[in-house]
């Protein structure tokens, strides 16, 4: 899953969307032709954005956000502590500055003094530390997005500085906070109504669907467009219909397909970022058989990968070597994806005590669309070594929750982030979202050693050892990297084309004259 980051799961919209979404594109025409003009200029048109979520949205943004929709509309109207640049390293926002000590135990964040809510009320300190408050109370439900952050160590002694003590040393809190870290007003309660500080504002929501007008006194400067209009598909491939046919103006996380389609339409532009997601096979390594580490062995032999992602990304993706982040700057170079060796991999299952093979379930889910295409050819493949898989392809109203890190082999999905707060998040004796069950103190020690490191290529090179270990007996097989995919109309401008949380930044979209 996209933990977090996610992102990560889809659960289906109620029908209610395509009824909201267009209410919400009346009311706009409405307004726009309240103003005398017949016809809308094009850098006066809001943007109507589609991404793949499910289920009713998501109103708390410290909580469980496993929905790219969700990212999207919270990003908009919410700024984070530390923002991201267009590469997607750590960049200022409501944070000017900031500065750590020798230890990387304290960081000292100044604020910016031009920074208010949509009510009008000043940013301060008192409200940064209260939403971190949240979000470290909530750690369970967002998978401990705080990191290391030691709250009751931590202090605001003024309007515009925030201390942050960390429990343990942290030479990469940054890449923690950077994105996710979203500020509300202190004392917030309440989200049906967001009071937030970002770039746009919230003029009408719906559980499935949100119109948003550009915020003018946004410390950034206005947005490009005077609004988005930001939907959410529980079906992608209904999402790439909708762009193609012009319903909406750009989708973010479309299926490969639509993207080969798009690459041939003259109306249509592509958006690839690199190793954007990552859809995993999850071996839970306390479950029989992959207690066991020749059946581990096995599969990470068996599956063919360059077929994988020939067939699941339609060649819009690379192999993976089983690094759950390959485009952190701590990835090893040195690993290559293992070659396909179904009589190896028979060997290996008959030592762990299956001579005659073995029988297995994978659930999978059509919460993204690699997923289920991704189970169908992994277990043609795993049969020709003895593995026999049956498909549970489950709900996406309910696989993250009730399935998801629960059974000994399923399918995941992962959305590019840092990889210190991927092994936070799911690598972790205490990770909230354990997916494999991978608990080694020693993994534990090292990675804290790891981040108590100062000199960067140092750290990297800590972080690229525990990579290694954990593609060789982990349970993660992260067998290829999908390109991350946006299918925008031609005449939509402004389109970031970072990675992570790059992504999401929408503040210079518009759609040309």
């Amino acid at each position: 899953m996209t933990p977090p980051l996610a992102s990560g799961s889809g659960r289906p919209f109620r029908r209610v969307a395509v009824a909201v979404v267009a209410a919400l594109a009346l009311t706009a025409t409405a307004a726009c032709s309240s103003s005398g003009d017949d016809e809308q200029d094009g850098s006066d048109r809001t943007v109507r954005v589609g991404a793949v979520g499910a289920g009713p949205a998501t109103a708390d943004p410290h909580g469980s956000l496993f929905n790219e929709s969700d990212w999207v509309r919270l990003s908009a109207i919410y700024d984070p502590l530390v923002g991201v640049d267009e590469d997607g390293a750590p960049a200022p926002a409501l944070a000017e500055s900031w500065e750590v000590d020798d230890t990387a135990s304290e960081w000292t964040f100044t604020l910016r003094d031009d920074a208010q809510f949509s009510d009008g009320s000043p940013v301060t300190s008192a409200d940064v530390m209260y939403s971190l408050g949240r979000i470290d109370e909530l750690a369970d439900q967002n998978g401990a997005r705080l990191g290391s952050v030691d709250m009751g160590a931590s202090s605001a002694p003024d309007e515009h500085t925030v201390v942050l003590a960390t429990s343990v040393p942290d030479a990469e809190l940054l890449t923690t906070l950077a994105g996710s870290s979203f500020i509300v007003p202190d004392g917030t309660e309440s989200f049906d109504e967001p009071v937030g500080s970002g770039p746009f504002v919230v003029s009408a929501q719906d559980e499935s669907a949100a119109s948003l007008e550009s915020n003018p006194d946004w410390w950034g400067g206005e947005p490009a467009s005077p609004g988005l209009e930001i939907r959410a598909f529980a079906d992608p491939r209904t999402m790439n219909e909708a762009v193609t046919s012009g319903e909406i103006d750009l989708a973010l996380g479309v299926e490969p397909a639509a993207a080969a389609t798009a690459e041939d339409n003259d109306d249509l532009q592509v958006i690839r970022r690199p190793a954007g997601s990552t859809t995993p096979l999850l071996m839970r390594l306390d479950e029989p058989p992959f207690d066991e580490p020749g059946v581990r062995e096995a599969v990470k032999l068996a599956i063919d990968r360059e077929a994988l992602v020939e067939n699941v990304y339609l060649g819009f993706g690379q192999e993976g070597a089983d690094l759950p982040q390959p485009n952190d700057p701590s990835a090893p170079n040195d690993l290559e994806p293992p070659a396909r060796d179904v009589e190896t991999a028979e060997q290996a299952l008959a030592e762990a005590g299956y001579p005659d093979g073995v029988d297995i379930t994978l659930h999978t889910s059509a919460a993204y669309p690699s997923m289920v295409p991704t189970a169908t050819l992994v277990a043609e493949q795993l049969a020709e070594a003895g593995i026999r898989v049956e498909i549970a392809e489950e709900s996406p109203d309910t696989y993250w929750t009730e399935t998801y890190g629960q059974v000994p082999f399923s399918v995941g999905y992962y959305s590019q982030m840092p990889y210190p707060v991927w092994v936070r998040q799911t690598a972790l004796s205490d990770s909230a979202f354990n997916e494999t069950q991978w608990r080694r103190p020693d993994f534990d020690s090292a990675f804290e050693e790891a981040m108590a490191t100062t000199d960067t290529d140092q750290r990297r090179e800590q972080l690229a050892d525990l990579q290694r270990e954990m593609a060789a007996e982990g349970g993660v097989v992260a067998w290829g990297h999908g390109d991350g995919l946006t299918v925008a109309s031609s005449d939509v401008d402004g389109l970031s084309k970072g990675p992570g949380f790059a992504r999401l930044k929408l503040t210079d979209v518009a759609i040309s004259s």
